[in-house]
Parts: C-alpha cells; structure tokens; sequence
C-alpha cells in the first residue's frame, strides 16, 4: 500500500490598472487583464513548470479544480519516494 501526503502552495497574483481622470468605467472590456491573460499569465505558468521539471524526482502535470483558466490555473507538482 503506498501513502500519500498533500499540502498546498499557493503563488497569487492579485491584478490591478489603475487610470487617469477621466476613465469610463469597464466600457474598455478589460482591456489590460485581457494582455495579462493572453501574454503573461501563459509565460508564467511555463517557467513554473520548467522550474520544476529541472529537480530530478519532481513531475509536474495540469491539474483541474473547476475554475476557469482565466481565473486560475492548478499544476499538481509530485514526488515519488520509493
């Protein structure tokens, strides 16, 4: 029988624009977090897991908690000792 331990590491991220005088409200479609979304979010989760790819005995595979991908991304990160 094998035996598993889980604990959490949570890394987050909590994203902000601030605006001139003037601004119109969210007329803008969100326009910034969109250009987080699309070009940073996905950098970041990539060097997170090249990161850890480079310990020998760490695995790291997507994992899915039920919350979109825009609002949070799950890496299960593993070690198996034998």
């Amino acid at each position: 029988m094998r035996f598993v331990e889980e604990r959490d590491f949570t890394l987050r991220l909590d994203l902000r624009c601030t605006f001139q005088d003037g601004y119109d409200g969210e007329l803008d479609g969100y326009v910034w977090l969109r250009e987080f979304q699309d070009r940073i979010a996905p950098r970041l989760v990539e060097a997170a897991v090249r990161a850890i790819r480079t310990h020998p005995g760490w695995s790291v595979r997507p994992g899915n908690r039920g919350r979109a991908i825009e609002d949070e991304v799950t890496l299960v990160v593993e070690r198996v000792v034998d």
